[in-house]
């Protein structure tokens, strides 16, 4: 048995001598010129953070040390001005309740150590206080190692390594840890790599960012001398936890090693291939004992690309079993007999066929067709060169395995003949899209996560704006949210940007947080530039068509190809599923090439259905200034209609509810059929709305009752015909009808879009409402406050308040007298009187909208027509029985209290004379 002693020191040898293979490869490759990037950009700027430090010392004065340092780090290549540095330290500063409690935990952590035992205490107390502070995933504890040994690593590089995000990632690939609840101990174990491990602490930092930045796959016989650990174990009585820390770093070097080589070998073989890489267990006891990686063909069990090592040496070579059914392994080896490939050969696994060259993992009848190099050849071997070669040897036999090859796919494939026009047609791959794939290798160097961090706000703004790797359409709000952004902001948006990247999450579920998530939402970063990011980032697995609806969306290009639509419910579920759908049936095509797959099925829309024209402006930009609101406005409100797909306008009658719906409507969908208004009022039923029975009379004479569609069961029938395709309807006055009873169980499907249930009439027939109907009510809060709106039908709308003197519509009424050329105090008088019944009525639901005097030719005598006439009656109804009150809003009595106060510029703009007013 093993005792955990002699377990540690086997475990640091291991590491010690991965590591050492590594420095070995790094003295042989890298640029030199790299190496000294510490002591050229890095130590002549250290004395000046020490001074702030020092000064924060004497003054506390953590704002001003927070300006401070900010400044200093964007004015060099400091590596510290990203999310995992400089930011935390604003966070520290802003959201920290108690500042003299801050400064002292800053002081603390960022003066150097005494030795490993106080810099584990003091990254400790750090990350206890960013946890304390902490709202949402902001600022993150595990930011607390680099944010202290930053500044540790100034002062004395030679003893204490800094906690750089690569340092941190090569420290897994080495040792396989990964997980830290403790994050003293996450930066003890980094000490201990540099520091014994290596024994120079500014050479791991090196060999570190090297191998984060040029991505080298090798092997060593220490390797094999992992893998031969679990030899014998279970018979000298060894547990099995033991071996836990051995399994989990060939595990980390399996899974670089497959992650690295995805797209080459893919590439190679002219096919999709997916990475794999084997799990940290081999059973439910015992951690494994071998390393291996595979590149494999989508859905099938194990056909694939393999490397395997194991105590003895490494195999390279095919994994020929595209099924698991009984006779797999047999046919397999029958079909590589009759494609022998040179220095190939069977190897077995736990399998009674072929030779037995020490394997102890795999299912049962498991074999490798590979050539084999004995474990004395391998810190010399060439791993990628030999992967690759493998790659084009096995790829016959692998597409006829997979029983894709060219006679099946490209002769019978009701598609091919369409793909070889489109080729013809276009000389596709044409010069621009090998430009399209080197811009795509430039946009990806931006949005690595490490040059993320500090890259220039202006040096993004090419992902979105331009045309390199496909176009997004305009994008004048993302634009103004990152122009507009102070650094904190900025950051919290490059961290948004880094989540949906290259987050741990599935896809779908970064694109979801990233569009409802406050802590991750980004005004304007819709899903389009998200997808185009993920393309930029995994072409592997993501095309180049970004929009889900439109004429240039998935949803779209589904229909052209006859795929059924995903049925999902989340817009990042339906914009995954739809690209893999897309991307499956055009991968035997355009073999590990996304952007072929694009450029055909933009192509292919075009051919079926004409040129679609691109707009030259942004609709929604026309709109705001149309309206005269802010973009931002427009842009939550849409916002509003993505996530649940309805809202409701409420405000004071004349404040352009119905105007604003109709406009944005209009503009959202230019099909006057799929945009219809329906107006409630107190006898509107179910019936009226969605349908019910009405009497008619046959042929006979006889009266019968027919099922008749109301307004929203036909726009559903349209909806439910063109898939993909927006509809919006508005409800005019939704608030005056009896709302629980003329939406019955449409409450529900207001939440659970295509999601069927039994209605009213259709016991029968399940009816669904389609996710591309969308619904804007407007509420006239005179007749009925907001408060009295059913909670059910409130949980289900958004809100969005019109009011004259607050929020969007504020300064409405003076903007269109601005632009007309009318007189500005007509705005003045009016705002002053909703100001009046704002205070006298005690809120603003019953104040004067903007639209009662949004007319031309105005001057006294026409406001005062407008006031008897339009405002007067309103007033009136407000305070029925109280004669005061009223007069005090007589025209008259408003005319001289405004004139009291502006009378001379009154005069000034109307041309009236001053005897006149008064």
């Amino acid at each position: 048995m093993t005792d955990r002693k002699s377990t540690d020191a086997r475990e640091a040898d291991f590491r010690r001598r991965w590591h050492l293979a590594h420095v070995d490869r790094f003295n042989a490759e890298a640029d030199f010129g790299r190496v000294t990037w510490r002591e050229q950009r890095l130590s002549p700027h250290a004395p000046e953070a020490r001074q702030f430090r020092e000064a924060l010392g004497r003054t506390r004065d953590l704002s001003a040390f927070q300006a401070d340092t900010a400044r200093w780090v964007k004015n060099f290549d400091s590596g510290y001005s990203g999310a995992a540095g400089q930011m935390i330290i604003n966070q520290i500063s802003k959201m920290s309740p108690d500042p003299d409690v801050a400064v002292n935990v800053l002081l603390d952590a960022l003066s150097t150590p005494e030795d490993p035992d106080d810099a584990v205490r003091k990254i400790r107390l750090l990350a206890d206080h960013l946890q304390e502070i902490r709202v949402g995933a902001h600022p993150s504890p595990k930011r607390a190692p680099f944010v202290a040994s930053y500044y540790w690593a100034l002062d004395d590089p030679e003893k204490w390594p800094a906690a750089w995000p690569k340092s941190a990632d090569y420290m897994t690939y080495v040792t396989g840890m990964s997980e830290f609840d403790d994050q003293g101990e996450r930066y003890a174990e980094l000490y201990r790599c540099a520091t014994e491990m290596d024994g120079d602490p500014r050479r791991f930092e090196q060999v570190a960012a090297w191998w984060a930045d040029e991505h080298p796959v090798l092997l060593d016989e220490v390797l094999c001398d992992r893998a031969a650990l679990r030899e014998g174990a279970k018979d000298r009585g060894d547990k099995p936890e033991s071996y836990r820390d051995n399994a989990s770093a060939l595990v980390a070097v399996a899974q670089h090693i497959a992650n690295t080589l995805e797209s080459s070998v893919a590439e190679t073989v002219g096919r999709t291939l997916k990475a794999h890489k084997p799990g940290l267990m081999w059973n439910t006891v015992w951690p494994r004992g071998d390393l291996w990686s595979e590149w494999r063909v989508p859905g099938t069990y194990g056909l694939s690309v393999r490397i395997w090592l194991n105590a003895n040496g490494l195999a390279v070579g095919l994994r020929p079993f595209p099924d698991a059914d009984t006779g797999a392994t047999e046919r397999a080896v029958d079909m590589v007999e009759r494609h022998p490939l040179d220095g190939y050969q069977v190897l077995a696994g736990r399998s009674r066929i072929g030779r037995d060259v020490g394997f102890a993992g795999g299912g049962t009848g498991e074999v490798i067709y590979a050539r084999w190099f004995d474990r004395s050849t391998l810190s010399s071997l060439d791993l990628r060169a030999e992967v690759l070669q493998t790659a084009r040897d096995v790829a016959p036999i692998m597409a006829e395995l997979s029983g894709d090859i060219v006679s099946s796919d490209a002769a019978d494939d009701s598609l091919a003949a369409t793909v070889a026009e489109f080729r013809s047609t276009t000389g596709y791959p044409t010069p621009g899209h090998e430009q399209d794939k080197a811009d795509r290798r430039d946009l990806a160097k931006l949005l690595d996560p490490e040059e993320l961090s500090i890259v220039d706000r202006a040096d993004l703004r090419p992902i979105w704006n331009t045309q390199r790797y496909g176009g997004t359409g305009p994008m004048s709000t993302l634009n103004k949210s990152i122009r507009d952004a102070d650094e904190g902001e900025y950051q919290r948006i490059i961290n948004t940007f880094n989540y949906v990247c290259w987050g741990d999450d599935a896809p779908e579920t970064r694109i979801n947080r990233a569009l409802e998530d406050d802590a991750l939402r980004v005004k304007g970063f819709g899903e389009s530039v998200m997808m185009k990011m993920l393309a930029i980032t995994h072409p592997e697995q993501f095309i180049t068509v970004y929009p889900y609806t439109g004429p240039k969306g998935k949803l779209r290009m589904l229909k052209l190809l006859g795929i059924t639509a995903p049925d999902e419910t989340g817009r990042g579920e339906l914009q995954i599923a739809s690209n893999d759908a897309l991307h499956a049936r055009l991968d035997p095509f355009f073999p590990g090439d996304p952007l072929g797959m694009g450029a055909f099925l933009y192509w292919y829309a075009e051919h079926e259905e004409g040129p679609d024209p691109e707009p030259v402006v942004d609709p929604l930009d026309d709109l705001a200034e149309q309206l005269l609101v802010d973009r931002g406005f427009v842009d939550d409100v849409v916002a509003l209609l993505e996530d649940k797909k309805q809202v409701v306008f409420y405000g004071p009658p004349g404040t352009g509810k119905t105007y604003f719906a109709r406009k944005l409507a209009e503009t959202l969908v230019p099909d006057a059929a799929r945009r219809p208004v329906v107006q409630f009022h107190p006898s509107t039923s179910y019936e009226d709305f969605f349908e019910g029975y009405r009497p008619e009379t046959d042929a006979d004479g006889v009266m019968t009752y027919r099922l008749q569609r109301g307004p929203l069961a036909e726009l559903a029938a349209r909806a439910n015909d063109a898939p993909g395709r927006r509809h919006l309807m508005i409800i005019d006055e939704i608030n005056r009808a009896n709302l629980p009873k003329v939406l019955g169980e449409l409450l529900f499907l207001f939440e659970y879009r295509n999601t069927p249930v039994r209605t009213l009439y259709r016991p029968d027939d399940p009816f669904e409402l389609s996710k591309d109907i969308w619904f804007i009510g407007t509420m006239n809060t005179a007749d009925r406050s907001i408060a009295l709106v059913d909670a059910a039908l409130r949980r289900r709308f958004h809100f969005v308040p019109f009011f004259p003197n607050h929020g969007p519509m504020a300064g409405l009424l003076a903007r269109w007298l601005e632009r007309e050329g009318e007189p500005a105090w007509v705005g003045d008088v009016v705002a002053q009187v909703n100001d009046e019944l704002e205070r006298e009525l005690g809120g603003p639901h019953l104040q004067l909208g903007p639209s009662h005097f949004m007319k031309r030719g105005l001057d006294k005598d026409a406001l005062q027509r407008i006031w008897v006439y339009d405002v007067e009656p309103f007033i009136e109804d407000q305070f029925f029985g109280d004669a005061t009150r009223i007069d005090y809003f007589r025209f008259a009595q408003v005319w001289k209290r405004f004139n009291d106060l502006a009378g001379e510029s009154v005069s000034e703009d109307s041309g009236a004379d001053e005897a006149e007013i008064v």
